[in-house]
């Protein structure tokens, strides 16, 4: 094995066991959750996904600081990068201040349109909100400067302070969703921490003037490409928590069926999109200094194996997987059907998403549209089931909303792979005499 391989495959072993750690932490919360009942775990597995789409601003940092700290290989290039990181993180406490304000204004109204009880709850979902948008900076600039060992300690930290604080939240105080959101922000409070500290050298130093209008140029495609994927990945429990009335929530019991089997699926992104974020810095410097990159190649595979282990495995024992995360609520086994729909949604997504990966590292964003019309598309076709499904037994329309999931996913998959397809066809044929 090569010099390049053995480090690619390290580097990746360490964020994808480091990952794996904190994604294991962090769905471990899961079942200590699930003692607040049927109810509030449902509303806090929507809060967590809400908290991260509220992201969306700065969905495409972590794509462009990873970038522009991966190219700055001159003193100039890192004079401008430090100006351009003090500036944006300016914009986000504003961004964040804005969404305080409405937040303020229509909480009832919020709460009403999300049918919760209590709109208490979205008060640490907005403090987590404010850690979310801001560490895409830090976690860009460490990613950039492969720096892998700690940005897969932020993950561990987050994990290991959500699941402790969550045990004495819930198991200690008896909380609820508002309080179990509270967890989240102890949690995110620590990587915020760590990241801040260990890029302090970078977003301290002598800055130099941004070309605000040109950055932000190139800004809009990452951040457009990002917000596609996290649409693709997160809306689905938001739009079940906003669509089904408490009149049918005991019937539908989000928190007993649909949440438990898309907890499955999400933890395999936990273990393969650590392949991508190696595999970006290394795409990035590779288009930087000329130098042929196989990075691609090795993430492209070791996703696939990865995922399609766990898809066949969750096939053959789809109850498995439940019996390990719910041991003391049997009541979730129930979703078992629902685990191999929820796990090939996602093993689509974290294909597409290191094709989409490799195209935002290339700079090359002919499939940017394409991410943002499958997600629009995506939530257009949820929105308009909407009557069918709650005409629907509940297991079933869960099957369909996670068919959608899959198919939109499937489509992204297919479309990037043209596109990849068509760029090397291209390239093969340039260089051909």
């Amino acid at each position: 094995m090569s010099a390049a391989k053995d480090g690619f495959f390290r580097q990746s072993a360490w964020l994808a066991a480091a990952t794996v750690l904190g994604g294991a932490l962090m769905t471990a919360v899961h079942p200590v959750a699930s003692q607040m009942g049927d109810t509030e775990y449902g509303v806090l597995g929507a809060m967590l996904r809400l908290f991260l789409l509220l992201g969306i601003p700065s969905g495409g940092l972590q794509v462009v600081f990873a970038q522009q700290s991966a190219a700055a290989v001159t003193p100039d290039l890192q004079r401008r990068l430090a100006g351009t990181a003090r500036g944006v993180l300016c914009g986000i406490a504003v961004v964040w201040s804005a969404l305080a304000v409405v937040t303020l204004v229509g909480s009832e109204a919020i709460a009403r349109r999300l049918n919760l009880t209590d709109a208490t709850v979205l008060w640490p979902t907005l403090a987590a909100a404010f850690t979310w948008l801001a560490l895409p900076v830090f976690k860009g600039l460490l990613q950039g400067r492969q720096e892998f060992g700690t940005l897969g300690w932020i993950g561990i930290l987050e994990g290991a302070g959500r699941l402790g604080a969550m045990a004495v939240v819930v198991l200690g105080f008896h909380g609820h969703a508002a309080g179990a959101m509270g967890a989240v922000v102890f949690g995110q409070a620590l990587s915020f921490v760590v990241a801040l500290r260990a890029t302090r050298s970078v977003w301290l130093a002598p800055g130099a003037e941004t070309d605000w209008s040109g950055w932000i140029r190139r800004a809009v495609p990452y951040t457009a490409g990002a917000a596609g994927l996290l649409v693709l990945s997160l809306f689905d429990l938001v739009y079940l928590q906003a669509t089904i009335p408490a009149a049918q929530a005991k019937a539908f019991s989000l928190g007993q069926l649909y949440l438990p089997a898309a907890t499955i699926g999400f933890a395999l992104t936990q273990i393969t999109v650590p392949l991508a974020m190696v595999m970006f810095p290394k795409i990035a410097r590779s288009v930087a200094t000329g130098v042929k990159s196989d990075a691609l190649a090795l993430a492209l595979s070791g996703t696939a194996l990865l995922g399609c282990c766990g898809w066949i495995a969750v096939l053959a024992l789809p109850k498995l997987p439940l019996q390990i995360l719910y041991f003391r609520t049997p009541a979730n086994w129930v979703a078992a059907p629902l685990v191999p729909w929820c796990v090939f949604a996602m093993l689509s997504y974290v294909l597409a998403n290191v094709l989409v990966t490799d195209h935002l590292a290339r700079a090359r964003f002919a499939v940017v549209p394409w991410v943002v019309a499958i997600a629009a598309a995506y939530v257009s076709v949820l929105v308009m089931l909407k009557p069918t499904l709650l005409a629907m037994d509940p297991l079933a329309a869960y099957r369909l909303v996670a068919s959608v999931v899959g198919g939109a996913n499937l489509s992204l998959l297919a479309i990037a792979a043209v596109l990849t397809w068509g760029r090397k066809r291209g390239r093969s044929t340039a260089g051909s005499p």
